[in-house]
């Protein structure tokens, strides 16, 4: 992959350690095989008791290493190499991470954390079963990288009589008590204020007017926007939302037969606040639930977005 951008992870804390990490070749290609270093040096005034050196690949979530160092007089310095591989399938920013543990007196615990930091560009690179794609725009790309959806859009409007967007959906995968969810990445490639991404779920995401129409999107600058189709002709006639916009953030539908409530988080879904909810009499059976992007550009004509989704889910609840 090319056009890649590096950002240098050291870090200094005039309390903490330096902790340093860099890789061989130092601008890699997805698929490489990498050689990273961390270096650890105690430029603390005091010993480093009990430390514990975790080497993390990219996209883990677990160290690929974890490496008892004891104890670190002051001045030590250490060095640490593990050998990985850039992921082939991996888009976004993409980090080597050193994580280090240590106790400072033998009653209280710090540490430190340094990656070398690649931004990868993503590409269409179409998606996998079980997803499809959708598109009432003709300008719509779609990508899927590990656990990201990506979504290319253009795209007049989002509601009302002019409904056009594109989306990567689940059939049939929302049950009558269900649970939708994704973290909205990033939007970018638009200026336009009113551009969006987020959930959408209906009997047909591809035939809205077959009914149970619902959305819920971050917009690029105006917040939340939770829209519903009131009488099941397929156009979203009712509104919830506003304030200010947060990327990324968690988004939350919850489907309770024909009541859809909408949620979104803007601490790593570790709580929830409730936007509104609504009744969708049209809703019927297991509903299509996906992504959906719209540039919303009948003011900013030609313009597209490029839309990264994260950890979509639909579980029963």
């Amino acid at each position: 992959m090319t056009g890649m951008g590096i950002s240098d992870g050291t870090q200094f804390d005039a309390l903490g350690p330096t902790l340093s990490v860099t890789t061989e070749p130092a601008e890699p290609a997805g698929g490489d095989t990498i050689t990273a270093t961390a270096v650890l040096t105690n430029d603390c005034p005091f010993p480093l008791r009990n430390v514990v050196l975790h080497l993390i690949d990219p996209g883990a979530t677990t160290a690929a290493k974890t490496i008892p160092l004891g104890d670190l007089r002051l001045g030590a310095k250490t060095t640490r190499r593990w050998e990985t591989a850039m992921p082939a399938d991996v888009a976004g920013n993409v980090s080597f991470t050193a994580h280090v543990v240590f106790d400072v007196d033998g009653r209280s615990s710090d540490c430190a954390r340094s990656a070398k930091t690649f931004t990868v560009p993503y590409e269409p690179n179409g998606v996998r079963d079980p997803y499809r794609t959708f598109a009432t725009t003709d300008d719509a790309e779609f990508g899927q990288y590990g656990s990201q959806l990506v979504i290319w859009a253009g795209g007049r409007d989002f509601s009302g009589g002019t409904d056009e967007k594109a989306g990567i959906l689940l059939p049939g995968s929302a049950a009558e008590s269900s649970v939708v969810q994704v973290k909205t990445v990033s939007l970018t490639g638009s200026d336009n204020p009113t551009a969006k991404y987020g959930i959408a779920v209906a009997n047909d995401l591809t035939a809205p007017e077959k009914g149970g129409y619902a959305v819920l999107t971050m917009s690029k600058s105006y917040g939340l926007e939770f829209m519903t189709d009131s009488n099941g002709d397929g156009h979203l006639d009712t509104w919830a939302g506003g304030g200010g916009s947060t990327h990324p953030a968690w988004l939350r539908l919850v489907r309770d037969g024909t009541t859809y409530i909408a949620y979104s988080s803007t601490n790593n879904a570790l709580s929830w606040t409730e936007t509104a909810r609504a009744t969708v009499p049209s809703a019927s059976g297991a509903l299509d639930a996906g992504v959906v992007a719209s540039a919303v550009n009948l003011n900013y004509p030609g313009t597209t977005v490029q839309a990264v989704f994260d950890r979509f889910t639909v579980e029963e609840s």
